[in-house]
């Protein structure tokens, strides 16, 4: 099985339309979510919905999307398990965690492949 498509948000915070414009442009019809990710689903238990905010607090700005609240609604609820089942914890949810961590840019790894850039304004030296 291949390695899994790089979504092109993650690919454009990593400044992949400077570096190679052309492969950007096959990627120029993609969907795009038309809202934010929102607030958590009702049916989550209050702690999943703690962590639910906390995963939308840490996740790079400009990832989520409204497409993607199943996704993170998994995370949250593996989260919550790995916090409060750690007896019966198994690697293979681990694995599905990290997955989804993955997804987000959560991890050492996929986190240095995303690049945010600076808001202008930031550095007040910037117009000298």
């Amino acid at each position: 099985m291949g390695r899994p498509r790089t979504p092109k948000k993650v690919l454009e915070l990593r400044g992949a339309r400077r570096k190679h414009p052309e492969r950007m442009r096959k990627r120029d019809g993609e969907p795009v979510p038309l809202e934010g990710i929102g607030p958590p689903p009702a049916h989550l238990s209050e702690v999943e919905a703690v962590i639910w905010d906390e995963l939308v607090s840490i996740i790079p700005e400009g990832v989520l999307g409204s497409s993607d609240r199943i996704a993170l609604e998994r995370a949250s609820c593996l989260l919550n398990r790995c916090r409060t089942e750690q007896d019966s914890w198994r690697s293979a949810n681990e694995k599905d965690l990290v997955w989804y961590l993955g997804r987000f840019g959560m991890t050492p790894s996929d986190r240095s492949k995303i690049s945010v850039p600076k808001p202008k304004g930031a550095d007040p030296w910037e117009d000298l």
